[in-house]
């Protein structure tokens, strides 16, 4: 079984209008902001933890007190301003469409075809038929769940992950 966990919550109490400037450092400080710590119940059958080198996973993986491998496979897929401008867009406007633009495989940074591939290395290097848990990113976390259930995985995932929420995903013939 392969369990998933989205690091913490940031606090994220920046603004929430931004310039293309302003976004830009935004995106690159959210990894520095403080977290909201949670107890979280893991299972005892948890054979191997794999960590995004990002410091908001490391420092869950820190709180949770388990040995880990980091990977910088499991890194959010980086998002930057679609256009350089002084013009203010709220936060969920760049967002939205740098996310579109990796969609269509038309950002700067990582691109689809780049986040399948990285995805892809990722699942070659685990055991899938270990349990493992993996504290990785939002938006990545998604791009993983459906590489596996390309694979052959289920599990009740929903659209949206929370964080500090552990999801499980299992080979069909496994489930239960």
């Amino acid at each position: 079984m392969i369990s998933l966990l989205r690091h913490f919550k940031v606090k994220d109490n920046s603004k929430k209008w931004l310039n293309s400037n302003e976004f830009n450092q935004w995106a690159k400080d959210y990894d520095t902001f403080e977290l909201e710590f949670k107890a979280i119940n893991l299972a005892n059958n948890i054979d191997k933890f794999y960590v995004s080198s990002q410091n908001r996973a490391i420092k869950t993986a820190d709180f949770l007190n388990i040995n880990y491998e980091v990977s910088n496979l499991l890194v959010e897929v980086p998002i930057e301003a679609f256009i350089d401008t002084k013009l203010k867009f709220p936060k969920w406007f760049w967002l939205l469409i740098g996310r579109l633009l990796w969609f269509f495989n038309l950002t700067k940074s990582e691109n689809k075809n780049e986040t399948t591939k990285r995805v892809e290395t990722f699942i070659s290097t685990i055991d899938l038929n270990s349990n493992v848990l993996i504290v990785s990113h939002g938006f990545f976390m998604m791009q993983f769940i459906k590489r596996l259930r390309f694979l052959g995985f289920e599990g009740n995932i929903p659209l949206k992950l929370k964080n500090s929420t552990i999801y499980n995903i299992s080979k069909k013939e496994n489930i239960k």
